[in-house]
């Protein structure tokens, strides 16, 4: 090859004879084969490093359980585990959700459960269409002190400490969940759910802070241990607005349709509407435990999120 056909003789002078010219023709030759060969590396690292964040992009659109360990509770000195539900499309949006809070959040995940039979919301909410998706905020129980702490009323189990609790939800838990995600913060757009003790508890926390919650699911309600709460409830100046959605079993126990339809007297004594006060579902042979309440749960989530104007 003579210098007038080499492109590196433009660019080179070689001194030394034509072995050391040949082997300083050849070294940059493969210098320059070299520098392609790492150019071509860094492109492909490039592509599969945009591969990656393209695919963890995809995957950050699915739903998501966040857990809250060690939450303070000051009203009660104590701390809980807070498991809050994103649902998917959340991390990719800049959607605003309304809000469900749960008590016995260990009960209602079907991925985060501690029991076997679980109410599965999360696996019911993954169905659904995003533009159908609320936040849910489950908060684990007590334990041996569930009885006392979803309980607003002194009884023969203990002093009750539903107050101290309800106070926690509305004045520590919300505006905590309201500051770190992106919720609807009015009441209208937010509501408290529970079973047996605990939705004796979300009917006290929405009768007593109408400005937060503004929407009850009342699943086979233990109102026999609280009664008061049929009191507290007529007395209230309750939210216009509020809707109440009951529900249980009629193979739950002998009285537990009455308590129940009980409730539902004194909230259509108070003019709400059947909208907000639609007829009390009782199922036929359902029992008083998580199957029940598992099975309930999809109709009342439709009934909620169209008051949330889903």
């Amino acid at each position: 090859m003579s210098p007038a056909d080499n492109p590196l003789s433009n660019r080179v002078h070689f001194s030394g004879g034509p072995r050391r010219e040949a082997f300083l023709i050849n070294f940059l030759l493969t210098l320059d084969m070299t520098k392609a060969i790492f150019k071509n590396i860094i492109l492909l690292g490039f592509l599969f490093i945009s591969t990656t964040v393209a695919f963890a992009q995809t995957n950050a659109d699915t739903a998501q359980i966040v857990l809250l360990k060690n939450f303070s509770m000051p009203q009660l000195s104590r701390e809980r585990t807070i498991r809050v539900y994103l649902p998917k499309g959340y991390n990719t949006s800049n959607k605003t959700y309304p809000v469900i809070y749960m008590t016995d959040g260990q009960n209602i995940f079907k991925s985060s459960a501690a029991i076997k039979s679980t109410w599965a919301v999360d696996s019911m909410l993954n169905s659904l269409p995003a533009n159908k998706q609320c936040i849910i905020v489950g908060i684990d129980h007590a334990g041996k002190d569930r009885i006392t702490e979803y309980n607003p009323y002194n009884s023969t189990y203990g002093k009750g400490d539903g107050v101290a609790y309800s106070q926690f939800l509305a004045e520590t838990l919300k505006p905590y969940i309201d500051a770190h995600y992106r919720t609807k913060k009015e009441a209208r757009y937010n509501a408290i759910a529970g079973s047996s003790l605990g939705s004796l508890l979300a009917m006290y926390a929405v009768v007593k802070y109408p400005d937060s919650f503004g929407n009850a699911g009342i699943f086979s309600p233990a109102f026999w241990i609280g009664q008061q709460i049929y009191t507290d409830t007529e007395t209230a100046t309750l939210n216009k607005k509020a809707g109440f959605y009951l529900v249980c079993g009629d193979s739950e126990s002998a009285d537990e349709v009455k308590y129940v339809n009980k409730m539902d007297s004194v909230l259509h004594a108070k003019k709400f509407t059947a909208q907000q006060v639609p007829p009390t579902i009782i199922k036929a042979g359902a029992k008083h435990n998580e199957a029940q309440w598992r099975s309930a749960f999809p109709d009342f989530y439709r009934w909620v999120i169209d008051r949330f104007g889903l």
